[in-house]
C-alpha cells in the first residue's frame, strides 16, 4: 500500500476476488524508510482495515521499514509463504516509463509467488472466464503448471488455452496437436478450450479475444512467454494493459 488510488483500488479487488473466504489471510503491506514519520500512516491502514473488513474477515496490516522495497516484499512473501501478491500499477511520469519502471512490473519478475497485476480502474465482478496465453512448447506438469490449477481450483472459471502464431494456417501441424494434447490430459480436471489464431500482433490478438470471451483473469508464465518480455519492453503492449480493465496474474517456475 502506498496509498496512491491504486493501490486502494488493487486492496479492494483482491478482498472481493476472496470474500466472505475464512481460510484466507490478507495482509496490507505498507513499506517506509528509515526516520519516515509513520503514525498517520498506521491511522490510515487501520482506517482502511476496517472498510475492507465486510468483505474479508481475516485481514491484518503490516508496516515495515527498509532500504529497498522490492527486496523487502519479497523477503516477507517468502517468509509469510504467500499465496499470492496483489499490485496496481502506479507511478507518476509517462504512462511508458509508469509501467515499465513501476515496482509492480519488478515484484513480477521476481520468483517469489505468483503477482496479480490490477489495472488502474479495475473492478471485481467474478471470475468466470480465464485465459491462459501459451506458445504450447514443453508441456509438463511443473510448478508453475501446479500454481495455476491452484488459481482455477479456487474459482472454477471457464477455461480458455491461447496460442498465436503467425505460422498457422488451416490445420495444426503435428507437434501442435501433441502439445495440445499433452496440455489438455493435464488441465482436463477444467475441461479447457483451446484456441489457435494466426494473426502477426500478439497483442492485438489476445485484447480482441479478450474482448470476445469476455475475460476476467489473463494467466502468464513470464519467464518463460516472450509476451511477458514484450509486455514490459514495448510501449505498444504497456499502452494495452494501462487501458485494459483485464488483470494479469503473472506465474513463475
Amino acid at each position: 500500500m502506498d496509498f496512491s488510488e491504486t493501490s486502494f483500488n488493487a486492496a479492494h479487488y483482491a478482498c472481493s476476488m476472496y470474500k466472505d473466504r475464512t481460510d484466507i489471510n490478507i495482509i496490507l503491506y505498507h513499506f517506509y524508510t528509515k526516520g519516515e514519520d509513520t503514525g498517520n500512516t498506521e491511522n490510515y491502514l487501520a482506517c482502511l482495515k476496517k472498510e475492507l473488513q465486510p468483505l474479508t474477515p481475516n485481514i491484518e496490516y503490516l508496516l515495515e521499514s527498509g532500504f529497498n522495497f522490492i527486496d523487502s516484499l519479497a523477503a516477507f512473501a517468502h517468509v509469510k509463504g504467500a499465496y499470492m501478491i496483489v499490485m496496481g500499477l502506479t507511478g507518476k511520469t509517462s504512462l511508458a516509463h509508469r509501467f515499465s519502471g513501476s515496482n509492480t512490473s519488478k515484484m513480477a519478475e521476481k520468483n517469489i509467488c505468483p503477482v496479480l497485476i490490477v489495472p488502474a480502474g479495475a473492478k471485481f465482478a467474478a471470475i468466470e472466464n480465464v485465459v491462459i496465453t501459451s506458445e504450447m512448447k514443453y508441456i509438463e506438469e511443473s510448478p508453475t503448471l501446479l500454481t495455476v490449477k491452484r488459481v482455477l481450483a479456487d474459482f472454477k472459471p471457464s477455461l480458455h488455452i491461447l496460442n498465436v502464431n503467425k505460422s498457422h494456417y488451416m490445420s495444426l501441424t503435428e507437434a501442435y496437436k501433441e502439445q495440445k494434447d499433452k496440455m489438455e490430459e493435464l488441465m482436463q480436471t477444467f475441461n479447457p478450450e483451446f484456441y489457435f489464431l494466426r494473426l502477426y500482433d500478439f497483442h492485438e490478438a489476445v485484447n480482441l479475444f479478450t474482448q470476445d470471451k469476455n475475460i476476467d483473469i489473463i494467466i502468464i508464465a513470464p519467464k518463460y512467454h516472450s509476451f511477458y518480455q514484450k509486455l514490459f519492453k514495448t510501449q505498444h503492449a504497456t499502452k494495452m494493459i494501462y487501458q485494459s480493465k483485464i488483470p494479469v496474474l503473472a506465474v513463475h517456475e
